[in-house]
């Protein structure tokens, strides 16, 4: 009775869980010369409970923004909305260092597990012609430790598209055999077969750039 009495006169915002699953993959423009393009798509969960307002939110890298963003809870829909880092800031939400603007639902959301997708935009990385690269940005703060963060990267539909992978004629093979083909940061991630995985554990808060480089063959 104490602890039910308590949760009306003070504020809490608790995260048991977040997941993030993304999918690097390519496509083929539809006019001449029919480039090949690449694509991350993101989905990711969030199981949070709190007695104070919220609402969902992306964060996006300056340089790798959101194609475009949509989230839902409990089979409802939200509508998704872009903002600046300041905006959101002002609207008293912990807004990530490492981003300039930030995906908000319009509408605030209950307790449950949310579910958000977006697309992401892929570059050249800076001072490269050959390679490129995405960055997404995971950035959450709870009031209780958050007891599982993990972020998966599934590189199989980008690796079955390389011509002829594995073979020692193929041009690449000296960047595959050596595992110079994809460059992963940040550190301490694992690698199962074409996923990768990043996994923290009852951490009060994370503001972490997943960075993944890669050759680009296709260009």
């Amino acid at each position: 009775m104490v602890t039910i009495l308590l949760c009306f006169f003070f504020l809490y915002h608790y995260i048991e869980s977040t997941h993030t699953y993304a999918k690097l993959f390519l496509t083929r423009e539809k006019t001449y010369p029919y480039a090949l393009r690449p694509h991350v798509f993101i989905d990711q969960k969030v199981i949070a409970y709190t007695n104070q307002e919220r609402l969902a939110y992306i964060p996006e890298d300056p340089r790798y923004p959101a194609v475009w963003a949509r989230a839902w809870i409990k089979g409802h829909p939200l509508s998704m909305k872009k903002y600046t880092r300041t905006h959101a800031a002002g609207m008293g939400l912990v807004v990530s260092q490492h981003s300039k603007y930030i995906w908000l639902s319009k509408e605030n959301i209950p307790d449950g597990e949310l579910h958000k997708q977006a697309e992401f935009a892929v570059l050249p990385a800076e001072g490269t012609q050959k390679i490129d690269e995405y960055v997404c940005i995971l950035n959450w703060e709870s009031d209780r430790p958050i007891e599982e963060v993990t972020f998966t990267m599934d590189l199989g539909s980008i690796t079955m598209a390389i011509p002829g992978i594995g073979r020692q004629n193929n041009p690449y093979y000296v960047q595959w055999l050596y595992g110079t083909f994809f460059r992963l940061e940040p550190p301490g991630y694992q690698r199962v077969g074409s996923t990768v995985n990043w996994r923290w554990s009852n951490i009060p808060r994370i503001d972490q750039k997943i960075r993944i480089q890669w050759y680009a063959w296709y260009r």
